[in-house]
């Protein structure tokens, strides 16, 4: 493989020779046959069904089960909103269970305190970095006859016990919208080894033609991205390593178990405020400044002026999802208590992937991330 000075580079050379190639005016060709058979051998699955987002992709994945109006899936109470979304638009319901303490993600124990009767599937994602237990899962699952989704969205490059991500459900999610790991502005894909569900896909989607689509150029756009995927991924483990070590050192700001960080993609990696960020008199004085219920200090309140600071300091970082906690019984089931997915929507921070390699110039912006949450520290203390 040639070197190329930057990923961006080589997705514009590869649109410059599609387009020239007529592309654009292409429902199918060789760039999304090809992009078909790079996810098949890297995900080790027989069938692939491309198609316009990774949303879209959980709500296929689903209504190929064809479950009954009265079945479950089981969902996690911290997790991305278009997934339950999915589940809804599927005609199934919902049924929520906990994630683990200081992290985004459920284990097996919160999915046994959860699972019902009418339990027949599962969404589980790897959200801020942090990878769900895929084999005491699907272990779990099996036993108990749930098929399981694998959102692997935010997980382009991720193993798991030597195993790429998105390979360990009966249908595996992935999204290539316009800020992930791998990007083509829209797009996703359904994987499975399962014939069945890949043909009720098949059907689902094709009206005509196919109503939802991934085009031609967008898969050029995604092949030479594949190419670079390792490299770019070892630069931005590097950065995270750094990241965490120098991080680490402020006692409010809690970085999630990533057991192992070789194996793990960053699209975006998570941290958790800790309360005793809500004792600072800066921040309680900031709180009064902005709010009329000054007494009331709490992680709701004191987030904003985290994130204020950052952003006031050219960092790209953001809060987590809302999360389910509060969502009407009407539109999700809940039996068991969501405390660590409530902290997790009130507490998460989450920081792009573009401080851990820019795709322009493949350098990182550590040093500068951790000079910002220093000037927090400070400010803090004072």
């Amino acid at each position: 493989m040639p070197e190329i000075h930057s990923t961006a580079q080589a997705v514009q050379d590869a649109l410059v020779k599609a387009v020239a190639e007529g592309a654009c005016r292409r429902y199918e060709g060789p760039y999304l046959e090809n992009l078909r058979s790079v996810l098949a051998q890297s995900l080790y699955q027989q069938h692939v069904r491309l198609c316009c987002s990774g949303t879209f992709g959980v709500e296929l994945a689903i209504r190929s089960l064809r479950l009954a109006s009265e079945d479950e899936v089981l969902l996690a109470g911290y997790d991305f909103p278009g997934n339950l979304r999915a589940i809804q638009d599927a005609g199934v319901a919902a049924r929520l269970c906990d994630v683990a303490p200081d992290t985004w993600i459920p284990t097996v124990s919160q999915l046994e305190q959860a699972v019902g009767q009418k339990t027949k599937a599962l969404i589980v994602s790897h959200l801020h970095g942090a990878l769900a237990p895929m084999s005491s899962i699907c272990d779990w699952a099996n036993q108990r006859g749930i098929v399981v989704v694998e959102d692997a969205c935010q997980a382009h490059g991720a193993t798991i016990d030597g195993k790429p991500a998105g390979s360990w459900g009966h249908l595996g999610v992935l999204s290539f919208g316009g800020s992930k790991l791998i990007a083509a502005g829209r797009g996703g894909a359904v994987v499975t080894n399962h014939a069945q569900f890949a043909q009720r896909m098949t059907v689902f989607c094709e009206r005509g033609n196919d109503a939802f689509a991934l085009s031609e150029l967008q898969a050029a756009a995604i092949l030479p991205q594949y190419q670079y995927l390792s490299r770019d991924h070892a630069q931005r483990s590097k950065a995270t390593r750094d990241l965490i070590t120098m991080l680490s050192q402020f006692e409010w700001l809690h970085i999630a178990r990533i057991s192992q960080v070789e194996q793990s993609a960053f699209y975006k990696l998570g941290f958790i405020l800790r309360d005793s960020l809500l004792h600072s008199p800066r921040v309680q004085r900031f709180v009064s400044e902005t709010s009329e219920k000054a007494s009331e200090v709490t992680m709701t309140s004191v987030r904003p002026w985290v994130l204020q600071w950052l952003n006031a300091r050219n960092i790209e970082i953001g809060v987590g999802f809302r999360g389910f906690v509060h969502r009407s019984a009407s539109r999700c089931r809940r039996t068991v208590p969501l405390d660590n997915s409530k902290i997790a929507s009130q507490a998460t921070l989450v920081l792009h992937h573009s401080h851990l390699m820019d795709p322009e110039t493949g350098r990182s912006s550590v040093d500068q991330v951790v000079a910002a949450f220093k000037t927090i520290d400070q400010e803090i203390a004072t």
